[in-house]
């Protein structure tokens, strides 16, 4: 470690106090998603951008703000830190109050105190201290803050990408688990299965085979979707033959591809023939695997389950596919990454395997090279009651932001 990487580890230390009181504040403005409400979150994140120096625009509630040359050269460097603030709902069984920023033993409480407003303010502190300390960055930094990661990131990096308002060479991705940066991703499938029937009495005019049936008989859209629901249960036996070679952190235990069947809707009435059901299921899968021969496989599926059954309406929306991503570690940007997690955790780590889907798919699409970093912790209890972050790892991240940086900008 050389003596300015020593002064930037320093100064943050010393903003610890700062950094701890800005987080107690960003975890109490509620941003559950839905109901998808962010202006308030929004307005203060940019006033603190803009309170450290950076130019600073709201674009449908996602802050970007930008210190250096807005208008680089293709060939100048153009640095993305990105960190969402808007989060699941509380939902119930807190011993907390969900919006209280309460620090016990090292700990700071509330919803989003983990996934993920801890890189918001972790990506913030970092910038700070840089431009405190008078750290000479050669072309562009780019902070943003933004929503609706939590329901696929259309109306946040979506947007920002697609409408100009965001662009850079590479992005330093804080939405993972601490102690390691995350250059491999998994492929996801975020899917709907809608089915619809006739209704019927359940008894008097069952969904049976001819000669059982008649014009009044009912389609009942509950028994198709289970031979749905068995196609992919199958299709989860057959992913446990398969696991990744891409190391992950020892505290989890996710290897191998799966499908989460994750919600499911259909009848009204024990003695009524159910004419609606909806299936809403999520796949993960390894880099091994890829997205687009599994969903044409399932495809195909449905088009085999459609000629054997005339009465099968039925319709697959697939809004988010995201295919799986792997780094060769090599590029300068890799390097850069790799050095500032040597400077923190003062060990050479490798690259690991993150499943979950993030916002990273959006950069990666455009060319932009991602690698993930972040502040949680598998005891964190992100997305469930009492979700915490340790202070510990919140102020490390902001090391990584702020080393990356200096290593990648300098």
């Amino acid at each position: 470690m050389n003596e300015l990487e020593r002064k930037i580890i320093e100064k943050i230390d010393e903003m610890r106090d700062e950094i701890i009181r800005f987080h107690q504040q960003i975890v109490q403005i509620p941003s559950e998603n839905p109901p998808s409400k962010y202006k308030e979150v929004a307005k203060f994140t940019k006033n603190i951008m803009k309170e450290i120096g950076l130019e600073t625009i709201i674009k449908r509630n996602n802050v970007v703000g930008t210190y250096g040359n807005s208008h680089q050269h293709e060939k100048e460097r153009a640095l993305i830190f990105y960190g969402h603030y808007d989060t699941v709902e509380a939902f119930k069984g807190w011993t907390k109050d969900p919006f209280g920023g309460e620090v016990i033993d090292g700990k700071i409480y509330g919803r989003g105190s983990s996934d993920d407003k801890s890189s918001v303010t972790a990506e913030i502190f970092a910038t700070k201290a840089l431009l405190e300390l008078g750290v000479d960055l050669k072309g562009k930094l780019t902070l943003t803050a933004v929503g609706d990661e939590e329901t696929g990131g259309l109306r946040g990096v979506e947007y920002l990408l697609n409408s100009g308002a965001l662009s850079g060479n590479v992005c330093l991705l804080g939405d993972a688990p601490c102690d390691y940066a995350f250059g491999h991703t998994g492929g996801t499938i975020y899917a709907t299965i809608t089915i619809k029937g006739k209704q019927a009495h359940g008894l008097a005019a069952p969904d049976l085979p001819a000669p059982y049936r008649n014009e009044q008989s009912g389609i009942n859209t509950i028994e198709r979707m289970v031979k749905i629901m068995n196609y992919l249960i199958e299709l989860n036996k057959e992913f446990l033959k398969k696991e990744t070679k891409y190391p992950i952190p020892d505290e989890f235990t996710t290897r191998v591809s799966h499908i989460n069947l994750a919600e499911i809707h259909g009848g009204n009435k024990i003695t009524t023939v159910p004419d609606k059901c909806y299936l809403h299921f999520s796949l993960n899968t390894i880099p091994e695997k890829d997205i687009k021969s599994i969903r044409e496989a399932f495809l195909k599926f449905i088009d085999q389950l459609k000629a054997k059954d005339p009465d099968l309406d039925i319709m697959v929306q697939m809004p988010i596919q995201m295919e799986p991503f792997v780094i060769d570690g090599k590029s300068e940007f890799a390097q850069a990454v790799k050095k500032a997690v040597k400077s923190v955790y003062t060990e050479e780590k490798e690259f690991q395997l993150f499943m979950p889907s993030t916002d990273a798919h959006w950069f990666q699409e455009k060319g932009i090279e991602t690698i993930l970093v972040g502040a949680s912790r598998y005891d964190n209890n992100w997305h469930s009651a009492d979700e915490f972050v340790y202070i510990e790892d919140l102020m490390n991240v902001t090391k990584l932001y702020a080393l990356t940086a200096l290593n990648y900008l300098k």
